[in-house]
């Protein structure tokens, strides 16, 4: 829902959850990304990062570690810390961060919800970069971040297929080494689900741009994350 009056919060806040599971094989590495819902005020956006995972049916005796404390994300130099509110260690050796990600509230979404979370659910751009060792055939996420939240997925999808294009900076496909991008009628270019965009730089970055939807944590269901980005 959206508002023409004043009062309106000018930046939205987004839980990002990432998972990452290392099976037998240690080079095969699973990174799974959901976005359980979006907030009009950072302080609720906070409040609702901490109970991320026992609101997914998670206990704090499931975690081998469970970490909130900012400082401890610094020394041990955590990637991807910027934002991290959550980092949880299962006893497989699953990691869990729980980040929030913060844009401009360009559609002036409001909510009356008393936990503050916009109650629509939303189509979300992400951009994903990552380093392929090919040697090793195992990824590296360098960056993970929220570019934007829509209304309709089709603007999504229109706005995402030109994240990595800019014609001010000279910017084409043939600029990179790769480029692939999703059909008009599919959800992705076979590079993950929902990856309508994935592009390999001159210099072996990896990019990918995903449209994914808000999908709310019930229970212990995170074998359905929405979307598979290595």
């Amino acid at each position: 829902m959206s508002a023409a009056n004043n009062d309106v919060s000018p930046d939205l806040y987004h839980i990002v959850l990432s998972t990452t599971h290392i099976s037998k094989d240690p080079n095969n590495i699973i990174e799974k990304v959901r976005i359980p819902g979006t907030y009009t005020s950072l302080r609720a956006a906070k409040a609702a990062a901490h109970s991320c995972l026992f609101d997914a049916g998670y206990e704090r005796e499931f975690f081998t570690q469970y970490e909130t404390n900012k400082d401890v994300f610094e020394d041990r130099n955590l990637s991807n810390r910027q934002g991290l509110v959550v980092f949880a260690v299962a006893s497989d050796g699953t990691t869990f961060r729980v980040r929030i990600d913060t844009t401009a509230n360009n559609m002036r979404l409001i909510t009356d919800y008393e936990d503050g979370r916009i109650p629509i659910p939303l189509y979300y751009i992400l951009q994903t970069t990552f380093i392929y060792d090919g040697a090793k055939e195992v990824s590296e996420v360098r960056d993970l971040n929220v570019l934007g939240a829509y209304v309709d997925y089709q603007e999504a999808r229109k706005l995402a297929e030109h994240v990595l294009l800019s014609e001010e900076d000279g910017m084409t496909k043939e600029s990179y080494e790769a480029y692939y991008e999703a059909s008009p009628d599919d959800t992705d270019c076979g590079y993950g689900e929902n990856v309508v965009v994935h592009a390999v730089s001159q210099y072996g970055e990896n990019y990918s741009i995903s449209v994914i939807q808000t999908k709310r944590l019930e229970n212990v269901a995170l074998a359905e994350a929405s979307m598979r980005i290595m």
